[in-house]
């Protein structure tokens, strides 16, 4: 299903409609079309839904199968004969698409023994690669012009310039590959888990080497932009968060000098900017990184739900707790939020149980007509974050924490209580290391609440021992991912107390 909304985003009703106008002729069965309409409209998140929708008497999948099918081919289709360009694009977006487009064209052409219009095609193709950095279309550009030149025209001036041109790009796209591939081969391990990789600091550093020379010779943006991306990451995987800056700073100043408008490096490098003045806690900073970013993004654009995601942080860490609840609510309402991945919508679980917990404990006044946080469930919430409930030393952290705090307002002690051999055993298995540093601190305090019979004198007192070892840590130089601590702990805690009161409540036993 998630094909087919990204299909949907991208072939809308109205370039649909637009190519209709134009004489196009769209080709699709009563099922098809019903099915398209089920996805663009946002009526079904799964192929189960859409199934009982289409065929709700058919008990074989297959019918609602082929249909499905049949919806990717059509739109597969339509995709060379829509409008891909839209008008808030910069010159390299357009670029890009009339690059690619052109390039399909010229391997239709010499499919079908056409010479000399692909060879014209591609001189026109190659200037326009250059001037933007694609390197894959100027290297297979300068191929084809180099086969054209020698072997059917004959002219060796020629064929002797792109046969040079060739073989530097396929120098520069080794590099450019190898740059990828390296920098892939890296953040593949913070996709589904968000613990601290110690190791992928020494990783980053070796890689880094490897690069920096052909980097010195090259400075086009593919062989740059993931250079940079792990000399950053020789500092973030270490949450060293004012090294991170510098690097930042110096390839954001290295992209905006190009000739174009460098979009996807500049958004990149400024949301990692974000992350380290969250950690900083420098709110006004952070915002600025934000608002710079946010003019290189549309609305609804994967990107886009990243800086809000950051920005809802950024929000809660400086106790702006009513723009977090905004931030959240302008994010899950709109139509593209439903499509994300399924790592980050868990994300926005979780906070959307935190922002639960600051509107029940008063932090937060919801709008008199919203009922967003009406029916929140913890079960409900456990049940719908699987992968990081796995990530036992990374965001499963944040859930435990929750789980405490919820039944804690709620004043379920009793429930609470029975938790506390659970709670005792994951905090001494999984957090000893010192990126879980803090969050052992933080839920050993916590487990001071039933252990000293929700008496609030008896709690604080108990627990003064690990709230000192919490202020010796503080967040900016704690070894600990920048998602894990939704809430600065230190926050936390004085709202867990404000639950309390100084009576005691006799711990259940057996």
């Amino acid at each position: 299903m998630q094909e087919l909304r990204e299909l949907v985003s991208i072939i809308t009703k109205g370039k649909l409609k637009a190519l209709e106008r134009q004489g196009g002729i769209l080709r699709w069965d009563a099922k098809t079309q019903a099915l398209y309409q089920l996805v663009a409209e946002g009526k079904v998140a799964t192929d189960e839904e859409a199934r009982s929708e289409l065929f709700p008497k058919e008990k074989s999948v297959t019918p609602y199968n082929r249909t499905k099918t049949q919806l990717k081919t059509f739109l597969l289709d339509k995709l060379f004969e829509i409008e891909l360009i839209e008008p808030h694009y910069h010159a390299r977006q357009r670029a890009y698409f009339e690059c690619y487009k052109q390039w399909a064209s010229i391997k239709i052409m010499q499919g079908k023994n056409a010479r000399h219009v692909p060879a014209a095609l591609a001189e026109e193709v190659l200037k326009k690669a250059i001037k933007y950095e694609f390197t894959d279309v100027v290297q297979e550009m300068a191929r084809t012009l180099r086969l054209h030149y020698g072997s059917i025209e004959g002219d060796q001036k020629r064929h002797e310039y792109y046969r040079q041109l060739a073989a530097t790009y396929e120098d520069l796209y080794h590099w450019e590959n190898a740059s990828e591939e390296l920098y892939t081969h890296l953040i593949t391990n913070y996709v589904n888990s968000k613990s601290t990789k110690e190791q992928i600091h020494e990783q980053a550093k070796l890689y880094w080497q490897q690069l920096k020379g052909p980097m010195q010779k090259f400075d086009t943006y593919r062989l740059q932009f993931c250079g940079r991306l792990i000399e950053a990451t020789i500092y973030s995987s270490i949450n060293d968060y004012r090294n991170t800056i510098t690097v930042c700073e110096k390839s954001i100043h290295f992209f905006e000098s190009k000739e174009y408008i460098a979009g996807i490096p500049l958004q990149a490098f400024l949301y990692q900017e974000m992350v380290c003045y969250v950690q900083l806690k420098d709110y006004e900073r952070g915002k600025l990184a934000a608002e710079r970013g946010m003019k290189l993004l549309q609305e609804g654009a994967f990107n886009w739900f990243k800086y809000q995601e950051l920005l809802l942080m950024l929000s809660l860490h400086a106790g702006e707790y009513q723009e977090a609840y905004q931030l959240f609510l302008l994010a899950v309402r709109h139509k593209k939020f439903s499509s994300l991945p399924s790592s980050l919508l868990e994300y926005w679980k979780i906070f959307e149980a935190y922002l639960y917990y600051l509107i029940e404990t008063g932090l937060i006044k919801t709008d008199n007509n919203s009922t967003y946080f009406n029916k929140f469930r913890l079960a409900k919430f456990i049940n719908e974050t699987p992968i990081y409930s796995k990530d036992k030393r990374g965001m499963n952290i944040p859930i435990l924490i929750f789980q405490i705090l919820f039944l804690l307002t709620k004043k379920r002690y009793d429930e609470l209580t029975d938790r506390l051999d659970a709670i005792e055993k994951y905090s001494s298995r999984y957090l000893r290391r010192d990126d879980t540093y803090r969050s052992n601190c933080f839920i050993k305090m916590l487990m001071q609440i039933p252990a000293q019979s929700y008496h609030k004198v008896a709690v604080i007192r108990h627990a003064t021992k690990f709230v000192q070892m919490l202020q010796n840590a503080p967040l900016d130089i704690a070894n600990q991912s920048h998602d894990i601590e939704i809430i600065p702990y230190e926050d936390l805690w004085k709202m867990a107390l404000a639950t309390l009161d100084s009576s005691s409540r006799r711990l259940k036993h057996g």
